[in-house]
Parts: structure tokens; C-alpha cells; sequence
């Protein structure tokens, strides 16, 4: 990918290379969990986009009588409780995938805000958050746009509602960015985890929760 002719800020340069050309400030290094967040935040997209067009759907096949009647099978009562269960479900991942992000942004944000005086254990910190978030959210597309279909019915494998589509990018986007890739990161960390007050309370004010790592 090449950008032509864009302007780049002081403020906007992560940092230089060492010498050696083969270590990264602490600050420099945020450059990763940045690309993972945006990976999150892409699979969310398409989550979220699919749940509402499928809503929507739903609303412009439900009866006059119903306030929100899905039937994804001919002959389903028009409230179908398989398909508001699936609904009820898979609003809590994408929600939980999002409180997740959101969290990672947040501390990505104190972390930007620090600059150059950002050590090495608070950057490690950070790219684990930024890990859990892109893992949980890769989890939440991939399983949102299987089942929303499922519930949507026959219907949803029509060419005029495209459904198939946020399917399609969610899997293309899975497989150049694999979760497990993520969860192997995590998981190496995690091999070591010792409890310590978190760097990044909420909002930037003191706290004293306590964060894993």
C-alpha cells in the first residue's frame, strides 16, 4: 500500500530505528497493537453491519401486528424463540468484542499520550490488550455472520440482500489475520502472569483495579 502526497506531522511519527536497526522504542512500538486495533475494529464493522441489516430485514418481512418478527422458515411462529435466542446471543459477543476494543483504545491512548516516556512493560501491556481485543472480535465476525445467516433462513443465500458478503470478508479477512496468532501472543504472555496495578486507569484517572499480565 502506498500513500501519495499525504501530510505527516511531527506528532504523527511513532519514531526512528536504532542504530542497529533492529529494536523499537518502547513509543515506536505501538505501531503493532495500532494495526490490531484497526483489524478489530474491521471485524466489528462487519459483525455490527451484518446484525443491523438482518434487523432491518427482519422488520421489513414482520407482520403489521409484530414489532419484530423474525421467521426464517415458512410455516415459524412469528416470533420465533430460536431465532431471537440466536439474536439475544450473538448481540452479547459483538457487545463483549466491543467492550474489549474499547478497552484496548483506551490504554493505546495513554499510551500515545506518554510518547517517549512509555517503558517497555506498559508497551508490553498494551499489545496484549490490543491481542485480546483483535482475537475477540475475529471471534465475533466469524461466528455473527454464520449464524445470522442461519437464522435469517433460505432467504438470506438471495442475491438481493447480499448477506453472503460480510460472510465473505469476514472469513477472507480471518485467514490473512489469524486469531490464533493472537492467542499464541496472549498465551506466551500469560505463561508468566503476575498481578500488578494497571497503568491505564479509565478515563486517566487513579484507580486501583488490577489488570493481568
Amino acid at each position: 500500500m502506498e500513500f501519495d502526497s499525504v501530510p505527516v506531522a511531527a506528532d504523527d511519527v511513532f519514531g526512528t530505528l536504532s542504530l542497529d536497526e533492529g529494536v523499537l522504542s518502547p513509543f515506536a512500538s505501538l505501531a503493532v497493537p495500532t494495526a490490531r486495533l484497526v483489524s478489530a475494529q474491521f471485524c466489528l464493522g462487519v459483525a455490527e453491519g451484518l446484525l443491523a441489516e438482518v434487523h432491518e430485514h427482519a422488520r421489513a418481512v414482520r407482520s403489521p401486528w409484530q414489532p419484530f418478527s423474525p421467521q426464517p422458515w415458512p410455516g415459524s411462529p412469528p416470533q420465533d424463540p430460536y431465532a431471537l435466542t440466536v439474536y439475544g446471543e450473538l448481540a452479547v459477543v459483538a457487545r463483549a468484542a466491543s467492550a474489549l476494543a474499547d478497552q484496548a483504545v483506551d490504554a493505546l491512548l495513554c499510551g500515545l499520550a506518554q510518547g517517549e516516556d512509555l517503558d517497555d512493560e506498559e508497551c508490553a501491556e498494551i499489545a496484549v490488550l490490543a491481542s485480546v481485543a483483535e482475537a475477540a472480535a475475529s471471534r465475533a465476525a466469524q461466528e455473527i455472520t454464520t449464524r445470522a445467516l442461519d437464522v435469517v433462513g433460505a432467504d438470506a443465500a438471495s442475491t438481493r440482500h447480499g448477506f453472503d458478503r460480510f460472510w465473505r470478508n469476514a472469513r477472507t479477512h480471518s485467514l490473512r489475520e489469524p486469531a490464533a496468532h493472537r492467542l499464541r501472543e496472549i498465551g506466551a504472555t500469560s505463561s508468566t502472569v503476575r498481578t500488578r496495578p494497571s497503568p491505564f486507569p479509565p478515563d486517566g484517572a487513579a484507580g486501583d483495579g488490577r489488570t493481568r499480565r
